[in-house]
């Protein structure tokens, strides 16, 4: 770690603002690993100075190379121990056998090394932590990570973190944070594949993208569809098991991208979903709505009527057609839930005239 980070870091916070007592712009830790084994470079080292010397627009960004052995595994938790005043940490290594980026879900409370660390500590079987929880889940916000990587074909999650130094280090930091008496502090480990293939560029504009996702409040921007049936049902669609919402039943639809508008959007995200390319010609309703980490401003639009069997569930694992007096019958997101209440109340609005 540079200096002034350490110091920055090593400050001792007050007990009722632990972990957030600075002000400013929102403060995110990034730490990687240098080469170890027989590899020549790392590439979270490559990204890490990336950030180091770019930094991350509207973040404090601070940098911390970690040691590849029991010491580096344990300095960030020890960190958190002191009153650590940071708001987020992302904890950066390489998986030289991975095809993409991995987010880690999991950290299990043991050792599983098949070569030594950089000290030359070779710790086959054991527990990390003794009399720890077996495993621990990542405080990253899964379904804010969920959304913002749905469409990404290198990012993806993983529920092992492997037996070496970066399983160890992410378990000792959220061990720890467990034991916190502070406000939640969302951490994750990420792993990232080699340069040749994922990019550079691409890797580093991931971990921004994360890092975002860790410490501020996003604001999407969301286009749905209101499709009808020939009996004039609406149709509805149910989130799997394994997403953040499973279970969940929604309007189809999904983020408006930036540079877009809102009926191109809505059309690439149905053909995505459903494999269906109706026309979004009216916007009936526009909602507002704030869950408890992001802000949702959510447009539906009427595509008029479609032929059921024409619908492919490619992100859904159910769907249903609804008429006015079973629309309270399934339980939508909360962002739908006003105008599905007004419509059971009022009616649903009419296709026919957009025939």
């Amino acid at each position: 770690m540079h200096e002034s980070d350490a110091d920055r870091l090593g400050e001792k916070a007050n007990s009722t603002s632990r972990h957030r007592c600075h002000v400013g712009e929102p403060r995110i830790l990034v730490t990687a690993f240098p080469p170890f084994s027989d590899f020549e470079t790392n590439v979270s080292q490559s990204v890490l100075e990336r950030l180091h010397v770019d930094g991350i627009d509207g973040l404090d960004v601070v940098t911390w190379m970690l040691s590849v052995d029991e010491a580096g595994s344990g300095a960030v938790a020890a960190e958190i121990r002191a009153g650590i005043e940071v708001d987020g940490v992302i904890h950066l290594g390489l998986a030289a056998r991975r095809t993409g980026i991995s987010l880690e879900r999991i950290a299990r409370n043991r050792y599983s090394m098949t070569e030594p660390d950089n000290s030359g500590r070779l710790q086959e079987s054991g527990s990390i932590v003794l009399g720890g929880p077996e495993t621990l889940e990542t405080t990253a916000p899964l379904h804010i990570l969920d959304e913002e990587f749905e469409h990404d074909t290198d990012v993806q999650w993983s529920d092992d973190a492997g037996g070496y130094v970066c399983n160890e280090t992410i378990y000792r930091t959220l061990n720890e944070l467990q034991a916190s008496s502070g406000p939640a502090l969302p951490a994750i480990f990420v792993h990232l594949p080699p340069e040749s293939e994922v990019p550079l560029e691409d890797q580093v504009a991931a971990v921004i993208r994360i890092a975002n996702c860790l410490v501020t409040r996003p604001r999407y921007e969301v286009a749905a569809a209101l499709l009808f049936d020939d009996q004039g049902r609406i149709l509805s669609c149910r989130r799997p098991n394994g997403d953040a919402w499973g279970g969940w039943w929604e309007f189809p639809g999904g983020k408006i991208n930036p540079g877009e508008d809102a009926p191109v959007a809505l059309l690439r995200e149905l053909e995505e979903e459903l494999r269906i390319s109706p026309e979004p010609r009216e916007k009936v309703a526009h909602i507002d709505y704030d869950y408890d980490d992001r802000s949702v401003s959510l447009q539906i639009w009427n595509c008029g009527s479609i032929e059921p069997t024409s619908i492919t569930l490619v992100e859904h694992d159910s769907a249903r057609w609804l008429s006015r007096d079973e629309l309270l019958q399934v339980k939508w997101l909360p962002a739908d839930l006003p105008i599905i209440e007004k419509w059971s109340q009022e009616g649903l609005p009419e296709p026919s005239l957009l025939r």
